[in-house]
C-alpha cells in the first residue's frame, strides 16, 4: 500500500463528539476539534488548496504540538469504525470454513498437506451477535490485561467479542495475539483507507488480519476417497488373498471371517519401477505381498499352512510356474497345504519375507489389523 503524500486532515470532531468532514463543517459556526489531541481546529476553505482542517496555533500546547498525521489517523479510524458499527444494520465478515473428511483425524494415509480437506467461503453478520462498540476498552485475560482500540461485544455473552486494532505504524502486540481473543487488525495509511473499510465487507487480506479466529471443522461425509489401496486378507479357513482393492475410506470394512488384514498404499517407489532402478528385496508385487501377509500371520501365532511357504514348493523357470516337488504333475494350488500331511514350513523363506515386510513398513504406509 502506498503512503498518502498529502497530510491534510479532512475530519474533525464536533463538541458532541461526532466526526464531521470539512465539506459539511465549512458553513457551520460550531467549533471542531482534533480527534487525537483535542486542539481546536481551523477550517481552511480557500480557493487554492483543497479544503481541510488545521490546528489552531492560538490554542496549541506542548501536547498539541506533538500531534502527528499518524496520530490523527489512528484516532480518526477508531471513531470512524465506532460510528460505522453503531449506525450499520449489518456488518458482514467473510471467512474460510475448514471442511474435512470424516476420517481425517486418524487417517493413516494422508501426507503433511491439506489434501483431505478444503476451505469453503462463509459469511456471518457480526451485528447478529455483537451489539455494543466500546472505545479504548480494557480487556482481561486470566491474570493479564491490555487495552483494545475498539471492542465489539455483547454485554450478555462475551464468547463472540472481537477486538479491533488499527495499524498505522505499529501492528498488534504479540501479547494480544497470544491471548487467543478474536482480533481484527486493519492497516491504514490514509483517510481513504478508512473509508474503504467502512464501505466494504470484512475479509482477510494483506491489510486486514485475523487473529484468534479458529472456525470449527465441518465433517463432509460425502468427501470422495483420495487414495487407492491394496489389501491382503488371511481367512479363518486358512485361505488367503492378496490385492483386494479398497480405498482410504473403506479399508476399515473388515471381513467377518478374516483373522488378519494388511493394507498398503502402493506408490512408484514401493513398486520399484523407477527408470533404471533395480528391484529392492522389499519392493512390492502381489506375489510378494501374499508371502509377506502369510509370514506376518504366522508371526502372530496363526496356524498358517500355505504352499507358498512350504519347503516342497518349486519354481519351474522354463514353464514359469510353481509346482509341488511331491506332486509335480498336479496343478499347484496354494490351499492344498491346509490338508496336506507333508506340509513343512520353509523357515528361511518365512523369516526372509517377514524381514522384507518390516523393511517395507519402515518406508511405506501400512495398516495391520488382526483378530486376536
Amino acid at each position: 500500500m502506498k503512503y498518502e503524500n498529502r497530510k491534510e486532515q479532512h475530519y474533525a470532531v464536533s463538541k458532541g463528539g461526532v466526526l464531521v468532514h470539512i465539506n459539511d463543517a465549512h458553513d457551520s459556526k460550531e467549533d471542531c476539534f482534533c480527534p487525537h489531541c483535542g486542539c481546536r481546529m481551523l477550517k481552511r476553505c480557500g480557493n487554492i488548496r483543497a479544503w481541510h482542517f488545521a490546528h489552531d496555533y492560538r490554542f496549541e500546547n506542548e501536547f498539541n504540538k506533538k500531534c502527528s498525521y499518524e496520530s490523527y489517523l489512528h484516532s480518526f479510524a477508531k471513531l470512524k469504525l465506532k460510528q460505522w458499527f453503531e449506525e450499520s444494520e449489518s456488518i458482514l465478515l467473510h471467512y474460510q470454513q475448514p471442511v474435512v473428511c470424516k476420517y481425517s483425524t486418524d487417517c493413516n494415509w494422508k501426507g503433511n498437506g491439506n489434501e483431505c480437506s478444503r476451505l469453503e467461503e462463509k459469511t456471518v453478520d457480526l451485528k447478529t451477535y455483537l451489539t455494543v462498540c466500546r472505545l479504548e476498552e480494557i480487556v482481561h485475560v486470566n491474570d493479564d490485561r491490555f487495552r483494545a482500540d475498539l471492542l465489539w461485544c455483547n454485554p450478555y455473552n462475551s464468547k463472540n467479542d472481537i477486538l479491533i486494532e488499527i495499524k498505522v505504524t505499529h501492528e498488534c502486540t504479540q501479547k494480544k495475539k497470544d491471548s487467543h481473543k478474536r482480533i481484527i487488525e486493519f492497516e491504514v495509511h490514509s483517510e481513504q483507507d478508512v473509508e474503504n473499510i467502512v464501505n466494504n465487507n470484512i475479509q482477510e487480506c494483506d491489510t486486514v488480519k485475523f487473529y484468534g479466529f479458529t472456525p470449527k471443522e465441518i465433517v463432509d461425509e460425502a468427501m470422495p476417497a483420495r487414495y487407492s489401496l491394496s489389501k491382503f486378507i488371511y481367512y479363518r479357513t486358512g485361505k488367503a488373498f492378496a490385492g483386494s482393492a479398497c480405498d482410504c475410506k473403506t479399508f476399515r470394512n473388515r471381513r467377518k471371517s478374516a483373522l488378519l488384514e494388511v493394507t498398503i498404499m502402493e506408490n512408484r517407489h514401493s513398486l520399484g519401477v523407477l527408470f533404471g532402478q533395480e528391484r529392492s528385496p522389499e519392493a512390492f508385487s502381489l506375489g510378494r505381498f501374499c508371502n509377506w501377509g502369510l509370514a506376518l500371520a504366522k508371526s502372530k501365532g496363526f496356524d498358517v499352512r500355505n504352499c507358498c511357504l512350504c519347503i516342497h514348493r518349486h519354481y519351474d523357470y522354463e514353464e514359469e510356474k510353481f509346482t509341488c516337488e511331491l506332486k509335480p504333475d498336479e496343478p499347484f494350488e496354494v490351499s492344498h497345504a491346509i490338508s496336506c500331511g507333508n506340509y513343512k514350513l520353509e523357515e528361511d523363506f518365512y523369516h526372509k519375507n517377514l524381514n522384507d515386510f518390516n523393511r517395507f513398513s519402515q518406508n511405506n504406509k501400512v495398516d495391520v489389523w488382526s483378530k486376536t
